[in-house]
């Protein structure tokens, strides 16, 4: 028999608000105003005392709250004048609370000395408050005042080292505050997490904002009901302990988590042979399942009920792991994980820790890893530092993976675990934390979060390939379903499919991405897209032209003239256009790629443009593109000019300052030894093949810098955009793109430029 079940009370309805343990009040609107907890009474070291520079700020609880009287003026520019001494004369002063609170808001370890300078401590006065205009978060209006500290090379310079705190602020415990407003002031937190505060949070967000936050912001049509809309969608019933067919209208949570490397057969997952008995109530407390349980798994089952939730989604427990071929429950689920996670009302992201045994900091006794820096600077005056869970990004090993990146981009809440603490975010919230007081009204606009995005804004899609072309995945092989919901969104907002990562429909621009750190082939997906490679790509058409995608579409329409076509496979003669305009034109005109009519640019022949019938030999396979109706084995086939130039180390001056480029700068030069554009090159590659004759393509028309005036069509600076190749036989491969003067095809080398046709892969 299964063991007995545990006595939790999950309510259906909302009615959990009406549980007021541990509250001192309620507001009409039915939020609770939590009870401040007593700080400790040991706080203050034996022997502490202000040092003279501290004593000379005359810090009073008075001076952390400001009053209309005050006539605080809003957005006055920081002015960091307040000189706190020598890092290395702060470090001696252990004494000191005040010097020991300004080291730990720094963060990291603080040097004495940069660059042969001295570092110093400046600080200034600040002030914070609610923020009610979503477009303009950085305005504000003045509640409270908080202290910022900088450290500062003493000849000018911010010291900015990696582990260091980004604008660090200290402020008042709220116990200690001389008025009955407590908003945006310190709270001391216990050792466990109070998820009394966390169901008020939901409460707070219910009532202030509305349904705003009832819909994720990438899912452009009526979000359709998982469990109608995605065959076998299992949830585990954290009441019943069990998985289970998702009811209709499930109200459920989906854990986001970093697997790691956990040996997949040691751990409890869902499987053909096990799935039957995995629905049995009580199965997941069986001593031979709930030990197998990751302890990160645990823990959300855990916060779940705390949330008086019944139902969350875990991918190892939801999807049968070994039903992957096609048309299998997970091929499905992967397609979906935008309805998934979009779908759900809260996600439970647990951001710290390298794998799944990591659990959630503050859920059990001990396991904060942290401690809240609070330091007692005078009798009845405790000030501490406000730990931004921005601070812990870059180490947490959870935003540098790939599966967890569109987990975040659809969830439309989130209860996020990092640096110690639990944090809420929504829609119209950034964060709502343990550590900081929020409950009251005037905090309503705490920290507004506008999310909403432009679907016309063409730099939005560059910017989801951008950041995740730079994440990091086990295997190489999910290249394509970590994205798979993302590619859903591209579908729908830009009316695009990808074609093994490049957008269909703006084929040519999407192809002129760029790494600016050296980045690693990846030999299982083709070149010529940013999945062919390890490392951050960066497609920058919104830089160098416009962010308006109407702009854009029409001048694909005028800027190009290759047409695209993909081969099917290479023991295989047929291929298929990578994109066909819906509505073409019924006259035999030549059209180019996007419809338009097709222009004389080049003087010869061109008219030929379908590819010539052949199979390849020796080929690579790459990763299927499964989530295309129409996938090809990834090598295109195309006619374009191809031109033969030497490249040599630049010899040209850099343009505009930008983001540094960690490749090697290479000039492209002709028959007049001029350098007709520049190519960045990975820096081996660029070493042996320096001074020698390399074949180029040209890919379309496009700029390297944005037009002054905005009048991007008219204004001089169109070049055309060009592609280093080498060739491995039958086929070549994308070194870099770079551009030439659309005037300096006469400055090829050899015979000149000619119409070629290329296989690339």
């Amino acid at each position: 028999m299964p063991p007995p079940r545990p006595q939790i009370i999950i309510e259906d309805s909302d009615d959990w608000e009406s549980e007021s343990q541990g509250h001192e009040s309620e507001t009409e609107e039915g939020i609770k105003i939590p009870r401040l907890l007593p700080v400790p009474s040991d706080l203050a070291k034996p022997g502490d005392n202000l040092c003279s520079v501290c004593s000379q700020l005359e810090l009073t609880p008075r001076r952390f709250v400001v009053l209309p009287s005050d006539n605080e003026r809003v957005n006055k520019p920081d002015d960091p004048s307040i000189q706190l001494g020598l890092v290395e004369d702060i470090r001696k002063k252990a004494h000191c609370p005040f010097c020991r609170l300004i080291l730990v808001a720094l963060g990291g370890d603080i040097p004495s000395v940069e660059d042969g300078e001295p570092v110093i401590v400046t600080m200034s006065w600040n002030t914070d408050g609610p923020k009610p205009d979503e477009n303009a978060p950085w305005s504000h209006i003045p509640q409270v005042r908080i202290l910022r500290p900088y450290a500062r090379k003493q000849n000018g310079g911010y010291v900015n080292r990696k582990g260091n705190n980004m604008f660090p602020e200290i402020t008042m415990l709220a116990n200690d505050a001389p008025t009955p407003s407590k908003a945006f002031l310190l709270r001391f937190i216990p050792d466990q997490i109070d998820f009394d505060i966390v169901r008020n949070w939901l409460h707070m967000c219910s009532v202030w904002h509305g349904a705003a936050c009832d819909r994720s912001e990438m899912l452009q049509n009526q979000l359709q009901d998982p469990a109608s809309s995605i065959p076998h969608f299992r949830l585990i019933d954290v009441v019943d302990n069990c998985i289970v067919q998702a009811p209709r209208g499930a109200k459920y949570a989906t854990l986001s988590y970093v697997w790691g490397r956990i040996d997949p057969s040691t751990i409890l997952r869902c499987l053909k042979e096990n799935h039957v008995a995995l629905a049995e109530p009580g199965s997941l407390l069986l001593p031979e399942n709930h030990g197998r349980i990751p302890l990160t798994i645990r823990d959300a089952i855990q916060v779940t009920r705390e949330l008086r939730l019944r139902y969350l989604w875990v991918d190892s427990l939801c999807i049968i792991q070994d039903d992957s071929g096609p048309g299998g429950s997970k091929m499905s689920a992967i397609a979906n994980m935008d309805l998934v996670y979009g779908g759900a009302y809260l996600t439970i992201m647990a951001a710290t820790g390298t794998d799944a045994n990591a659990g959630l900091p503050g859920l059990r006794p001990g396991t904060r890893g942290t401690t809240q820096p609070i330091e007692e600077v005078l009798p009845e005056l405790r000030l501490g530092f406000r730990e931004s869970h921005l601070n812990y990004l870059n180490d947490a090993t959870y935003f540098t993976r790939a599966w967890t990146f569109q987990e975040q981009r659809f969830t439309k809440r989130t209860l996020l675990f990092i640096g110690g603490q639990v944090v809420y975010q929504c829609r119209r919230t950034n964060a709502w934390r343990e550590d900081v007081f929020f409950e009251e009204r005037t905090a309503k606009f705490g920290s507004v979060a506008s999310h909403d995005r432009d679907i016309n804004d063409i730099g939005q899609y560059e910017g989801l390939i951008q950041s995740y072309s730079g994440l990091s995945l086990t295997f190489d092989t999910d290249i394509y379903h970590g994205f798979a919901g993302l590619a859903r969104y591209f579908s729908t907002a830009l009316r695009a499919e990808l074609c093994h990562g490049i957008p269909d429909a703006y084929f040519d621009w999407f192809l002129l991405w760029y790494p600016l750190e050296v980045q690693r082939r990846r030999g299982t997906a083709p070149s010529w897209s940013w999945s062919g490679w390890y490392g951050q790509s960066w497609p920058n058409m919104w830089n160098w032209y416009t962010r308006d995608r109407a702009k854009v579409r029409k001048a694909l329409r005028y800027r190009t003239w290759i047409i695209w076509y993909q081969r099917k496979a290479h023991d295989s003669d047929e291929f298929h256009r990578v994109w066909t305009p819906k509505t073409r034109s019924t006259t035999m005109t030549p059209r180019n790629f996007y419809g338009s009519h097709v222009r004389s640019r080049f003087p010869f022949d061109c008219s030929q443009t379908s590819p010539t019938p052949r199979t390849l030999t020796r080929a690579p396979d790459y990763i299927e593109d499964s989530h295309n109706r129409k996938p090809g084995s990834g090598f295109l086939q195309f006619w374009t000019v191809s031109a033969t130039f030497k490249i040599d180390k630049s010899k040209s001056r850099e343009g505009k300052p930008g983001p540094k480029n960690h490749n090697t700068r290479m000039g492209i030069f002709g028959r007049d030894r001029r350098e007709l554009g520049v190519v960045f090159v990975e820096p081996g590659w660029g070493e042996a093949n320096r001074k020698k004759k390399h074949e180029f393509i040209l890919l379309c028309e496009g700029r390297d810098v944005r037009a002054e005036n905005g009048r991007f069509d008219d204004e001089p600076g169109w070049r055309y955009k060009v592609m280093l190749i080498e060739w491995h036989g039958e086929w070549a491969e994308r070194v870099a793109v770079g551009s030439i003067g659309k005037e300096d095809l006469d400055q090829a080398l050899g015979d000149g430029a000619v119409w070629k046709e290329i296989v690339l892969g």
